[in-house]
């Protein structure tokens, strides 16, 4: 399958299909990408409204004032959907998993300034822990990215020498998995704000820490060509959102 849209060219995907990512350089438009900074202000704040709530400063992996992930929030704040079930995101679909797609999970990952700590090589695939079909992560740059605010690395698979699920250890202390431990620096992706990441969920990936001043701001939107479903429970794993149908969208 091949479909170039100007956008995403047939050199995409060919590097996604053999590589396993590409990167896309301002590609978000001011519009969208002042939605999803204004979102993720009202989600934190709807975090320490529940953490204040609570008497507590941390909830789940979430620590006020130092890093957030907020996860599966997509429809909670004001207009996020035009952005996470709009164009863009078709046409990445279309250009790497197909004609089908859900949203399968979306996620908030903000380290604040000077405290944000990095994330080890994963697959995120590797956090499912049963076989499943690949998915697609798109990766978004809400602030400008750089190696000293802990943009995202990927590995190729040419480098890696594999592009299948790999088993992952966990680390008791942080909850993080690896699935590599290589020397390989990777693809360091130093972008502007409004760029895209998109790897699949077999890439290796990492980010580094945020030793900056500023706060850093990364959205992930991640789609599944067919529904995940949790082989113990039988139920869906995280959403299943209908996106594409026919490659036509199904959602307004």
């Amino acid at each position: 399958m091949t479909v170039s849209t100007g956008l995403i060219t047939e050199s995409h995907q060919k590097q996604f299909q053999e590589e396993g990512y590409f990167i896309l350089e301002k590609v978000i438009s001011e519009e969208h990408l002042q939605i999803i900074r204004d979102a993720c202000d009202h989600l934190i704040d709807l975090m320490h409204q529940e953490m204040d709530r609570l008497g507590t400063d941390h909830i789940h992996i979430s620590h006020r004032g130092k890093r957030y992930h907020i996860a599966k929030k997509f429809d909670q704040a004001p207009r996020l959907e035009e952005y996470v079930l709009g164009d863009l995101m078709a046409e990445i679909c279309k250009a790497t998993i197909g004609d089908t797609a859900y949203l399968f999970y979306d996620q908030y990952v903000v380290k604040a300034a000077e405290k944000g700590i990095k994330f080890s090589w994963h697959q995120d695939s590797g956090y499912l822990g049963f076989l499943h079909r690949p998915y697609v992560t798109c990766w978004a740059a809400v602030d400008d990215m750089t190696v000293e605010n802990g943009t995202v690395d990927v590995l190729p698979y040419s480098t890696v020498g594999v592009r299948s699920l790999v088993e992952h250890i966990q680390d008791p202390e942080t909850g993080d998995k690896t699935g590599y431990f290589g020397k390989e620096p990777g693809v360091t992706a130093i972008v502007p704000a409004g760029s895209l990441a998109v790897f699949s969920s077999l890439t290796f990936h990492r980010s580094g820490a945020n030793t900056t001043d500023k706060m850093r701001r990364a959205y992930v939107t991640q789609y599944s060509p067919a529904p995940i479903i949790d082989p113990e429970t039988g139920q869906p794993k995280h959403l299943v959102v209908p996106f594409l149908k026919d490659g036509i969208k199904v959602v307004s």
